[in-house]
């Protein structure tokens, strides 16, 4: 058994924050770079170009480097033989972001009620998902969502008569077709396949977690992901819907068993300010 003080943790999640605020990915980075490099809009490569200059910027100075900071979505994976000491889990994840979203200039953009919508001042409460694992370790990813990529999220049931890779493209392509000009593109796209209503969505927004370029570890899911991303920058969509050729930086799919009557999809998109951090404790 490993004891872990839970305020380890609240410093950990702090600091993840605050760093992911102001502080582009080297993954995200480099694909936008890319990006910049492969598309031929003339009016394209301004808007990536601006993109570029604005995480540069935001790094700099300190800023955010959107003002929308999103909400705070946290995966943690707990070992199984890990002891939490020193206070209670959720109260030290909500100091954190409290605390973060102080020092760390993040706009106050959670409401306590979602219809008597009262602002909580502070971002919290932050969305917890917790996991079991083998060993003494904890593994933190934290994810800074903004609404405007959220907003266009979408879970839809279908029948095993589209079970197959034509279907869910066709499916995933609509989709993106009509949304992603929202979602400040050029995005990334998260896919959950399978499972029950509410855990598609869950794999959707937990592939997003994988570094831009990352390789799927199941082969066909892997060549599927590739087959989707350049369909989806077929679609002329382009950086900021301006047009052009990079409308997704990448596309990740997190699959898992299901009923033999039912076929979930999910998707979850990130705009290009994918803000994201692990932490291994």
């Amino acid at each position: 058994m490993r004891a872990v003080s839970v305020k380890v943790i609240e410093n950990a999640i702090y600091e993840g924050i605050v760093n992911i605020t102001h502080k582009l990915s080297e993954d995200a980075k480099k694909a936008l770079k890319k990006a910049y490099d492969s598309e031929s809009s003339s009016l394209g490569k301004y808007v990536l170009n601006q993109i570029v200059k604005n995480y540069e910027v935001a790094q700099s100075e300190r800023v955010p480097l959107c003002q929308d900071t999103g909400s705070i979505i946290i995966f943690m994976e707990i070992g199984q033989d890990v002891h939490f000491t020193d206070g209670f889990i959720h109260s030290a994840i909500s100091k954190a972001i409290s605390r973060a979203s102080s020092d760390g200039y993040l706009r106050n953009s959670i409401v306590e009620d979602p219809l008597n919508r009262k602002n909580s001042g502070d971002n919290t409460p932050g969305f917890i998902h917790f996991e079991i694992a083998r060993g003494e370790r904890v593994k933190i990813h934290i994810m800074e969502k903004g609404a405007g990529a959220e907003n266009v999220s979408m879970v839809k049931m279908l029948t095993p008569d589209k079970a197959n890779k034509e279907a869910i493209k066709k499916e995933v392509l609509s989709w993106i077709k009509e949304k992603a000009a929202m979602a400040c593109p050029p995005i990334v796209v998260g896919i959950g396949l399978g499972g029950t209503l509410d855990y598609a969505p869950l794999l959707a927004k937990k592939a997003l977690l994988r570094k831009i370029g990352s390789k799927n570890k199941n082969e066909f899911y892997y060549k599927f992901e590739k087959e989707l991303l350049a369909s989806i920058n077929k679609l002329g969509i382009g950086p900021q819907g301006v047009g052009g050729k990079i409308t997704a930086l990448d596309v990740f799919i997190e699959h898992t068993a299901t009923h033999i009557a039912s076929l979930p999809l999910a998707i979850n998109i990130n705009c290009h300010s994918t803000r994201v951090i692990k932490i291994v404790i």
